[in-house]
């Protein structure tokens, strides 16, 4: 057994380092995306523990192997003895309640051992021990004393909070990581104290270290994914209702500042006819003409409003999802419409890229009906060899430079056309009509 241990165990101890290294680094990456958790909020204190073992384990690993009696100097050792296991001990007595709900004994518990500890170290050093034989000594202590109480209480916190992920502020499906991680973390403390029991065979324990150490890492990080996915989904929603009660507010606004009042004031031109009709025919005649403008103009904003809350994106191919979109856009403003597709497309696009392509028509179709005074508008669609052309061009009143860089349709037409991976161009001026050309790379 010993000469197995003399030739494998600076292996096994350089794996438990590496094991406890990586767990540091992953929570110190971690920790700020995990405020909704109360136990991950001291997610540092457990990543300085990691960072202190991979350390002491690497020291147990290199320094056989390079044939040195020690690598780390015994202060250096005892230091990190010191810091990374009164960590482990803060993060087990403070982790599972918020600190308004913490018992006084905690607090206590994780200041007053460290310091105990650290002051008799300070006191056989004083009294002339040598610092190795002090540094022995008291990494076992730590290891009974805030090691093996601080992993089992970490890991009853990790329970604990895990049988709290019923509130609606937490996924339920975190409940297996979190409760993987504390069983991990409540043999880590064992492990230390049956370690310091059988300090000669120690080694030994190294792989069992280092898979509870991958165990925690694998727990946090799939925990702290899930929370992150349900923050994400929240703030989807949040988004989602935002812009939803948005829409509502504009077309309310504009429903009552535009077609209501226009209704309006057609209604009064008919009441002028009614007055009038008996006394000047001719005059109730153009009174007339003028409330039937005023009724038309006032359908064709309607129009444009039922062509604008279809929001919806055809599950069609690009040929036939323009030719619906094109037809639906006619029929609704009553203005000239003219598809054309040159080539034929080497490969089919995907869901999210069509549907990309025609929100940018619909958005660019929605602009012409709003303000563009336009007769006609023509879609042309090339497929050339490395590239797809888009062009949405109508005959209108053209915009101005300002209103092309600035308007908020405009906006959300260019980022699109970024999230395709492609570029926007529009060209423009006063009386020349608008041309919007999207060139996405195959």
């Amino acid at each position: 057994m010993g000469e197995w241990l003399a030739r494998w165990g600076p292996l096994l101890w350089f794996i438990h380092g590496t094991a406890f290294f990586y767990l540091s680094t992953v929570l110190w990456v971690l920790a700020p995306r995990a405020v909704r958790l109360e136990i991950a909020r001291r997610l540092p204190l457990l990543a300085v523990f990691g960072v202190a073992e991979a350390l002491l384990a690497w020291d147990g690993s290199l320094a056989p192997a390079l044939r040195l009696g020690v690598l780390l100097p015994p202060l250096v050792r005892l230091l990190l003895v010191g810091v990374g296991y009164g960590a482990l001990l803060a993060f087990g007595a403070l982790s599972p309640l918020p600190v308004e709900r913490q018992p006084t004994w905690r607090r206590y518990l994780a200041t007053l051992v460290p310091l105990v500890w650290t002051l008799g170290v300070i006191g056989f050093l004083a009294e002339g021990l040598s610092v190795e034989r002090v540094a022995a000594g008291a990494e076992i202590v730590a290891r009974y004393g805030m090691a093996m109480p601080g992993g089992i209480l970490a890991g009853l916190g990790f329970r604990e909070q895990a049988l709290r992920t019923s509130e609606p502020r937490l996924p339920a499906s975190v409940k297996l990581p979190l409760q993987i991680a504390g069983g991990c973390l409540g043999i880590l403390g064992l492990l230390f104290g049956l370690q310091a029991m059988v300090d000669s065979i120690g080694s030994l324990f190294a792989p069992f270290f280092a898979l509870c150490g991958l165990g925690i890492t694998w727990g946090m990080v799939r925990t702290v994914n899930l929370v992150q996915l349900e923050i994400e989904r929240w703030i989807e929603g949040v988004e989602q209702t935002q812009a939803l009660m948005a829409d509502r507010e504009r077309i309310s606004r504009e429903l009552h500042d535009g077609i209501i009042q226009s209704i309006y004031a057609a209604g009064l031109m008919l009441e002028g006819v009614m007055q009038m009709i008996s006394e000047d025919p001719a005059a109730a005649q153009t009174q007339l003409s003028h409330a039937m403008v005023s009724l038309n103009q006032t359908i064709q904003d309607i129009r444009r409003y039922i062509f604008n809350l279809r929001g919806g994106v055809p599950e069609a191919d690009l040929r036939e999802g323009l030719e619906a979109m094109l037809q639906d856009f006619r029929v609704n403003t009553l203005l000239e419409t003219k598809l054309v597709i040159e080539g034929e497309e080497p490969r089919p696009l995907g869901a999210e890229e069509r549907g990309h392509i025609f929100q940018i028509v619909r958005e660019a179709l929605s602009n012409v009906a709003r303000h563009a005074q336009a007769r006609s508008v023509e879609v042309r669609l090339l497929f050339g060899e490395d590239a797809l052309r888009l062009c949405i061009a109508d005959d209108g009143i053209g915009l101005s430079t300002t209103v092309v860089r600035s308007g908020q349709g405009l906006r959300n037409i260019r980022e699109r056309a970024r999230l395709l991976g492609g570029t926007l161009d529009i060209d423009s001026a006063p009386g020349k009509g608008v041309t919007v050309t999207l060139t996405v790379p195959y």
